[in-house]
């Protein structure tokens, strides 16, 4: 006699080997949401083997199926429903924080929070935080995550800075004046102070900015 119980255990074993294979060092919880009743099977062996057809979806139902192995042969497969839930240490909002403003140190506070799948970065160091700016308004309490952030502008329409561009394995820097505001990373439109075009070139940091060729 197989119990329901018994195939519940066998889907958390095949879910937390799937989630150690995949090198997963987060807290979890794993609950059934469904899961078969209980099977009466005739005399032998009975192993277990459990399969996971599409993956852990956090959050949401877990797919799992149980094959039953009698005397080594496959009897029957039981597909159970699972739970998982993962946990991690997430920089969250200390405070409401308004669109624009440079994040800092009290603005910030880490609290375990679940990580529901979502296509999003959460931050787990303060640091990687501290400096950025807040993309839109953020409540107090709100995971900090690459959708609400951003980097500050560090150049400005007008200002001054260095231009350059590696040509034949040398670089070649002139002075240039930027032509829109600029944060690290983004493209802007830089006017070359020598041949007085306009170049479009990469935003290094605020006194640099580099032309692709």
């Amino acid at each position: 006699m197989i119990l329901r119980e018994h195939l519940i255990q066998q889907a958390v074993i095949g879910i937390e080997d799937y989630l150690q294979k995949g090198g997963e060092l987060r807290r979890y919880t794993i609950e059934a949401i469904n899961a078969p009743a209980g099977l009466r099977l005739p005399e032998g062996r009975v192993t277990y083997r459990a399969t996971l057809p599409n993956g852990v979806r956090l959050s949401k139902g877990t797919q799992v199926n149980v094959d039953v192995l009698l005397d080594g042969s496959k009897y029957v497969t039981m597909r159970c429903m699972m739970r998982v839930r993962v946990f991690d240490q997430m920089v969250t909002a200390s405070k409401q924080l308004i669109q624009g403003n440079v994040i800092t140190a009290q603005d910030l506070r880490i609290d375990e929070r679940e990580y529901k799948g979502e296509n999003w970065k959460y931050f787990t160091d303060m640091s990687q935080v501290i400096g950025k700016v807040a993309s839109r308004g953020i409540s107090q309490g709100e995971i900090i995550t690459s959708r609400n952030i951003q980097n500050p502008v560090i150049i400005h329409s007008g200002d001054l800075i260095d231009l350059s561009a590696v040509i034949n394995g040398i670089r070649v820097t002139t002075q240039g004046r930027a032509m829109e505001n600029g944060r690290e990373g983004d493209y802007i439109n830089v006017k070359n102070m020598t041949s007085g075009k306009v170049v479009r070139g990469k935003v290094i940091d605020k006194n640099n900015v580099e032309i692709s060729r």
